[in-house]
Order: structure tokens, then sequence, then C-alpha cells
């Protein structure tokens, strides 16, 4: 049996993880070579150009979009894919112009608006055309039937594994950074729902939304990764009261893949890999129940990792990190091949919003000169936050670090003023991607200052905040000084690769679970819905609103994740250079390798542990979702559900 929901529609097999390469060259999903691809026809998502000149996405100011029949400013997103492709896009109609490229929404703070997202992925469907008052209320995605298989897992406990099938291709929306209710862009929702093939999402930006740069994409379950991956994304960006920089001389660029899909370099052969999978999935079905492990659960054991150093003529490094056998997709910048170029006028200063907009490939950043020299980025926002917390005043306090790590959806804000003929490189810079594999350095975009100097300057005037002044240090401060009005949970990421059972395929499993409680269970993503409601009604963890909590997110795999939570940001204790942090979605690293005189084949891992604290006072109640932003282990069940009462 062949799962359907492993890029099968797509034909897009972008390796960035150990698992993907897994998936892919096991023969479930289609295998993608360095060969130089054919030039794409123009499709539904229009000619595909390979030009090096960043092209900005089209500004959709909200406030300007047509009014609908329920009197509010509409935009109509229609998701469309090309036949045959790797490409997703948003097909939509601005000014009497129709436009294929994701749009760049501005909003304000406390305005009202509506976003139709209709399915036209595998036929034109009727939601597009008719009036917002014929659009019935979506209902949520329905899960297919599934046994519940048991397995062995982490810390001898039992998996509760049900395999999700994709029958029908849904898209739906999610405002990422979106701090207002969860009901007004619920992500359990499916377009697919209603005969219109439509969902309309009513939306009001909260007062308190922080400005600055956020993201929507599609979020239903087991496509959302082919859909983001195949470039179904865009930003939107919460203006300030008062701008501090003209919009001209801000840039929105976001990372994504190239499309159509090539490779950094080759991958093993598909008979290696598949050798290798057949091994893990071996491994893994022959493991027989034990007694469970008694465990700090802040502080777990080493465990075995859950796939061969060795198998199928393939070597991983017995460090975790200095192998270089899996691809990485090559990346653009706002559609432009890399190393992207941008040129911006001198003596002005730029405000360049930086967007990871890839399903699954963390990128560690880095911005010099043109001698080489490494320059620190002047961050005053990231994931949407001011790094200050002024929230009048978002750009006039930055802090100055010289590499920014930015998992799949994380963004950050940064001031740049070039004198005259000014050279920079932004670049991504190896780090330890986990799965016995280092990333490599890429150059992505170039930036040069132009020559005029009859130009009138415009010089922000900004000042360095010091770490302990900015609101993630006097947050983190005060939980340290009240650890009796915090509560802790252990919150761990495993991954699995199972064997054929039945008329259950072999498939690959990820699980994101609450490890506080000695009597855990790993298991699969799978929402109930008690009748006429839209919300799940078996949350994984409920919480009280006005509470704090620290997560430790526990990293028992070997491989990087990413973490984010819906409706709120949080505050990283330490972020990757070792600071507190306010963001909505954090890199998990991988933890350290270490021999298991048992089974050297399978060496123990020592979990990675990242604190978070979460600050659930002013949370809106409801239903909503933490997972791993890494979608292809989201689609295959990395996710849990959260509520607030």
């Amino acid at each position: 049996m062949e799962p359907r929901n492993c890029h099968i529609k797509t034909g897009r097999c972008t390796f960035a993880t150990l698992a993907l390469m897994i998936l892919c060259t096991a023969g479930l999903m289609p295998y993608t070579t360095l060969a130089a691809s054919a030039p794409a026809a123009a499709g539904a998502c229009g000619p595909v150009t390979h030009s090096r000149d960043v092209d900005a996405p089209q500004a959709v100011d909200m406030w300007d979009a047509p009014v609908d029949a329920s009197g509010e400013h509409e935009l109509i997103l229609a998701v469309h894919q090309d036949e045959g492709g790797d490409r997703f896009c948003y097909v939509y109609r601005w000014h009497g112009v129709v436009h294929s490229v994701a749009p760049a929404i501005h909003v304000r703070r406390g305005e009202h608006f509506a976003i139709r997202i209709v399915n036209d992925i595998n036929s034109q469907s009727p939601g597009e055309s008719v009036p917002s008052t014929a659009i019935p209320p979506c209902k949520p995605m329905r899960m297919t039937q599934a046994p519940v298989q048991h397995w062995i897992g982490y810390l001898n406990h039992v998996i509760d594994d049900r395999y999700f099938e994709v029958m029908d291709v849904d898209t739906n929306l999610h405002l990422h950074g979106f701090e207002g209710p969860a009901s007004e862009e619920n992500v359990f929702l499916s377009t697919l729902s209603t005969p219109m093939h439509a969902c309309e999402y009513r939306i009001t930006i909260p007062l308190t939304q922080p400005p600055g740069t956020y993201l929507y994409h599609p979020h239903a379950h087991g496509a959302a990764d082919d859909e983001l991956g195949g470039g179904l994304v865009g930003v939107w960006i919460v203006d300030p009261d008062s701008p501090q920089i003209p919009r001209a001389d801000q840039h929105v660029l976001l990372l994504r893949y190239r499309l159509p899909i090539a490779l950094d370099m080759q991958p093993p052969s598909q008979a290696s890999v598949k050798s290798f999978a057949l091994a893990a999935a071996t491994h893994a079905g022959a493991l027989k129940p034990g007694s469970a492990v008694h465990y700090d659960p802040f502080n777990p054991p080493a465990w075995p990792i859950t796939h061969p150093l060795r198998a199928g003529g393939i070597a991983l490094s017995r460090s975790g990190c200095n192998s270089n056998i899996i691809p990485e997709p090559d990346i653009s910048v706002d559609g432009a091949d890399t190393p992207a170029t941008l040129e911006i006028p001198a003596n002005r200063t730029q405000l360049l919003r930086l967007v990871n907009a890839t399903s699954d490939s963390s990128k560690l950043l880095r911005i010099r000169d043109v001698l080489g020299h490494v320059l620190p980025f002047r961050i005053v926002e990231r994931d949407g936050v001011p790094v200050s917390g002024d929230m009048q005043h978002p750009l006039s306090r930055y802090i100055a670090m010289k590499e920014l790590m930015l998992s799949p959806m994380s963004r950050a804000a940064v001031l740049l003023t070039a004198a005259p003929g000014a050279t920079f490189t932004i670049s991504s810079e190896p780090f330890c991607a986990g799965g016995g594999t280092i990333e490599l350095h890429h150059d992505l975009l170039q930036i040069t200052a132009d020559s005029d100097t009859q130009r009138q300057a415009h010089r922000l005037h900004a000042t360095h905040i010091t770490v302990s002044d900015t609101p993630a240090a006097k947050l983190l401060a005060w939980v340290r000084a009240n650890p009796k009005r915090i509560r802790r949970r252990a919150i761990t990421f495993t991954q699995y690769r199972f064997p054929e059972r039945g008329k259950i395929p072999g498939h690959l499993a990820f699980y994101i679970t609450d490890t506080t409680n000695p009597d855990f269970h790993e298991h699969s993503f799978w929402p109930d819905y008690r009748p006429g409601e839209t919300e799940p009604s078996n949350p994984d963890i409920v919480v009280k609103q006005g509470s704090i909590e620290v997560w430790y997110l526990i990293n028992a795999t070997d491989e990087n994740h990413a973490f984010h939570i819906h409706q709120m940001a949080f505050v990283q204790e330490k972020d990757y250079t070792g600071i507190p942090a306010t963001l909505d979605t954090v890199f998990v690293p991988v933890g350290r390798l270490l021999p298991d005189p048992r089974d050297p084949n399978y060496p123990l891992i020592k979990p990675s542990i990242t604190r978070v604290i979460l600050d659930f006072r002013h949370v809106p109640r409801g239903t909503f979702v933490f997972h791993c932003h890494m979608l292809f282990h989201e689609d295959r069940g990395m996710m849990g559900i959260i509520r607030v009462e």
C-alpha cells in the first residue's frame, strides 16, 4: 500500500531531514535528483522565471479591500496547484489585476476584516464567486477510520499509533502569530466540508497585537507540508500606529524552497536508503515490552535512537553531526534564485523583514560586508514582537546579534543603513541538523546600496537595548523569583519508523507528548468532536487562563525540531545565542549521542532540553494546537491539543 499523503500529488521530495530522506528514497515518495529541470510551463500559478532579482510581493491594505455582503472588507484567496508540479499558490484579484503570488497583507490593530479561503486544488469551486453570505459555516476536518496499533516506545512506554491517510487534498487558514481567539482562525476547519469548498474567516486584530511581521499558511492536517513547501505561504503585517520607516524602505524577504525543487548535493542511492529504512522498521517492530523506566521528567535519561548508524551502505557519524549525506533543497528569496540581489537606497535606513517560509528547514543566518567580515544584525523585532516591548515605537531599540537562527516560520526584522555602493551578503551557515549531518554554507542574498548621493537621507535613530532591559529577560527574572507560582511541564519529541502490519503500511510516526506524569502514552494527533462542535473535545493539555507555565521541550530524537504554539508568543530562556527572547516558534536542537555497549549500532541519545515560559494571563480562552513546525513531522502526528479555560 502506498500512502497518499507523502507528496504523491506534488511530486515533491525535499529531503531536509533524515526522516524525509528515508521516506523519499524508501519508495514512498517520488524521487528528486540533481538533474537540471526543464523550464516550468505557466500553469495556474503563473510562469517560473528563476530571476536573481528580488521581486517584492504585492502589498494589500485590508482597509482598502472590497466590502463583502456582510459589510466587511474581504480578501478572497483561491488555492490552486500547478498540474503535475511542485507549486501551490494563492490566486486573488487586487484592483482589477489577477495575482498568483501571495500578497503581503497589511492590517491595523483593532481592525475587522474577512479572508475567504477557496479550495480550487482539484477543480474550480463555486465558493470563489458567490457573496459571502452564501458561504455556509465550515465544519471540522474528519479523520479517517484507523485502528489503534500498539508499539514499544520511549522509556518502554506503550505507543498508541493510528496511521492517517489523506484521501482528498484539503486546505484552510492559519494566521501564524495571531493573538486573538482561536475560533476566529480555527485551524480544525475543512474547506471540503461544504458544497462551496470555501471557508470564511472573520478576523479582529486585537488592540494588544504587537506591530510586526506574521505569516499566513494552510493548516489542514496531512496536507500542510506539501502545500506550504510548495509555496502556499505569505506574510501579514501589523502596521504600527505611527510608521517610523516609509513602506518604500521596507522589504519582505521570504526564504522559500526554489521551485521546481533542486538539491544542493547528490543523495544516497534509493537502494541504500531502502535498506536503511528497512533496518529501522525491523528494529522497531522487534522491541519487546519491558518495565517502564523510572525517570525525572525534567532531566530524563539517555535512551536509544530509533534508526541505525550503519545499514544499507549508509554510515552516519557517531558524533551525530559530522556527516554530509542528506541533501538540502535550494532556497529562493521572494522567488528569486540564490544568491539573490536586492538594491537599496543609500543613506536611508531600511527595514528587512527576514522570514523563514520553508516547511522543514531551519536556517542559521549571518551578514557580512564586502571583505567577508561578519557584522551584527540590528534586530528590532523577532516573531512579530518588538525586542523592546515598545508597541508605539517598535523600531526605536534593537539588539545586536552576530547570528540568527530562524526555524521554519520564524521571522526577524533588521535595520540596515548603507553608504553609497556598500555591499552586504546574507548567508546560511553550518550547524548540527541531527541525523548525523551538518548544514552547508549558502549565500542567500546580496544587498547593494545605490550610488545616488543627491537623494535626501533618512536615518532612523535607533538605540541599542541591553538584554537585561528586554521584556523577555524581565519575565524570566520574575519566574525565577517566584518558582512556587509556576507550573512545570515536560513536553517530549519522539519519532519512529514502524513496519507493515496487516493492512497498515510501514510508516514514519512522530509524537509530541506531555511526559510530566509517569503514566504517559505517546499517541497520534487525532481530534474528536461532539456533534455540532468545531473544536476538539479531547485536549491533551488543559491550562487555566491567568497561569504561567515553564515547558521543558525535550528532544529525544536524533533530529532537530521547531516548537510552535498558536494564539500566543512565549519566552525562550536561552535562544541559539544564549539570550532570552520572545518568540512564537523556537529551534529545538538535537541531543548528544552516547555509546550503547548493548547495541553499538543504536547508540543512546541524551536529550536536549529547551525551556520556554508560557504566560497565559492574556491568552483568550479556547482550544488550539501546539506542534513541531517542521511540517513533515506535524503532518505525521507531532501535534497536540491544548485548551485554555
